[in-house]
């Protein structure tokens, strides 16, 4: 059956998903649907057109790490979701991995795609090295993938003075709540969060640059508390930076 819309490359991928593939088989299936579906130039429209006209579907959109970030499918039991993601011209999207497992689409025009290794060994949750492994454009109907972590960084760029459009499945997450930039500029690797919680993580981060008794006492009681495991890891990271 031949994908043309959203509908039936959500169907088709979930049955794909339903027989737990080996990861070979579902790369090379679930690209081949991904093509479909970015090749047809239709389908989006309606989308577009909703995020301009449309306040009620602006709205519905939840908080995303990436503000380019537009969710338009989520699979009822959370087998995956389907984002489109936009790309001003000109603009050099930071280096990036991710939760889970991905495979991309380009879908409006041309995007340049930059994959990385990371070549240091993760001891230190602030230093990273990364090299360039891989360069390559892909035209609309062109897919890639990343995998979780280490084993999917990259960087997307739009070319050519124009704005592009990709889209992305995403498989269940093995980690989640954030997803790390990298600048191999100085090193560095940090941690980026939703907007909404972004706010109390700056809060942490502050109480960790406070030697006062008050301050470990609210990072102390974090940590014991019910946050989300990452909340409480940046507790940690605060933490251990007040006690040098």
């Amino acid at each position: 059956m031949t994908i043309s819309n959203l509908e039936q490359f959500g169907d088709q991928f979930r049955t794909l998903l339903e027989k737990k593939p080996e990861w070979p088989d579902l790369l090379k299936n679930g690209r081949e649907m991904l093509s479909e579906l970015v090749s047809n130039p239709d389908w989006f429209q309606p989308i577009l057109s909703k995020l301009v006209l449309d306040e009620a579907f602006l709205k519905s959109q939840w908080q995303s790490i990436d503000p380019n970030d537009i969710q338009i499918y989520r699979n009822p039991n959370k087998l995956f979701s389907v984002r489109a993601f936009i790309w001003e011209p000109n603009v050099m999207y930071p280096i990036h991995d991710h939760g889970a497992w991905g495979i991309v689409g380009a879908h409006i025009n041309q995007i340049r795609e930059r994959k990385f290794a990371r070549v240091d060994d993760g001891s230190d949750v602030n230093y990273a090295e990364v090299k360039q492994v891989a360069d390559a454009t892909l035209a609309p109907g062109e897919t890639t993938y990343v995998l979780p972590v280490n084993d999917g960084i990259h960087q997307m760029q739009a070319l050519n003075n124009q704005t592009s459009v990709t889209i992305h499945v995403y498989g269940a997450p093995v980690r989640k709540g954030f997803i790390y930039y990298f600048n191999p500029h100085n090193n560095t690797a940090r941690r980026i969060y939703s907007p909404n919680v972004e706010k109390k993580i700056l809060a942490i981060r502050t109480l960790g640059s406070i030697p006062e008794s008050w301050a470990e006492d609210v990072l102390k009681s974090a940590v014991n508390s019910s946050e989300p495991e990452f909340i409480q890891k940046e507790c940690q990271y605060a933490l251990a930076k007040l006690r040098g």
